[in-house]
């Protein structure tokens, strides 16, 4: 191929790409969802998890065996999610708000009462979960936590 040729062909493709809405070698900005809301789950131990659009925060009740009398729950640990994980665990809270939670049973000695809390800027939705809604939730979420 001559210089012109391979020249008029490049100049070809970039107008392809760039016709198309590509950035070829430019990924500059975050993705987000507009008014996405935030999460706060707080599980039947007390630990709570705090999901936005970009990070997965978890914060035990307890790091160590200690004098409290609490379990070990793990570590304090902040992750990095992307958009796809954010929407995942979103739709899975969103699915606790729409279903009819059950009242705990009379015989329930977890030491907190599970909540979900759904933040937007103008308003918070608050969740008292049933057992059902605890482990769907622990089901989505334990697994970004690890061994902890």
């Amino acid at each position: 191929m001559s210089t012109p040729i391979r020249y008029y062909f490049s100049l070809f493709i970039l107008v392809i790409f760039t016709g198309c809405g590509a950035t070829p070698g430019f990924t500059t900005s975050k993705k987000t969802l507009p008014n996405a809301p935030t999460y706060t789950y707080i599980d039947t131990k007390g630990n709570t998890y705090a999901i936005s659009q970009n990070k997965f925060i978890y914060d035990p009740v307890s790091e160590d065996d200690t004098i409290d009398g609490l379990d070990d729950e793990g570590y304090h640990q902040e992750i990095n999610i992307s958009l796809n994980d954010y929407a995942k665990i979103a739709a899975a809270c969103d699915r606790q708000f729409e279903e009819t939670q059950k009242e705990l049973p009379a015989n329930y000695n977890g030491n907190v009462i599970p909540t979900l809390l759904r933040s937007y800027p103008d308003r918070t939705d608050e969740l008292t979960l049933s057992i059902k809604g605890v482990d769907e939730l622990d089901y989505i979420l334990i697994p970004y936590i690890g061994n902890e």
